[in-house]
């Protein structure tokens, strides 16, 4: 009986611990459009940080370049536009971007986020 018992709270436990794991995985959203201004723009170094691929036939990515993305009505973030003066590093950027698969409330739908991205 007293093996039991054990059982009984070590699985009550679990179910405690689960259901508060459930709780703050699902509060992850942006409640504000500079939340999810900050939380994009994290996003982006993070993919910026990566080892960049190697078929690119020009190794210098130097410059600097804008970068516009958008959300969709679905809530998609998508990559809107690029501009600057190198092609390499536009490609390359926008290589890594698209390689993302950003979601977002769609109440956001419309919002333009404009970042501005230094190659050294």
């Amino acid at each position: 009986m007293k093996n039991f018992k054990t059982k009984i709270i070590a699985m009550i436990a679990v179910a405690i611990i689960f259901s508060a794991g459930i709780v703050k995985a699902g509060n992850n959203e942006p409640l504000k459009i500079s939340d999810l201004n900050v939380q994009i723009y994290k996003e982006l170094a993070e993919v910026l940080k990566t080892p960049t691929w190697l078929n690119f036939q020009d190794k210098n990515i130097a410059g600097e370049t804008s970068v516009t993305i958008t959300i969709e009505s679905n809530g998609k973030i998508v990559l809107k536009s690029i501009n600057g003066e190198s092609n390499f590093l536009n490609h390359m950027v926008s290589h890594k971007i698209e390689s993302l698969n950003l979601w977002t409330d769609p109440k956001f739908a419309g919002s333009d986020f404009t970042y501005k991205i230094i190659s050294k």
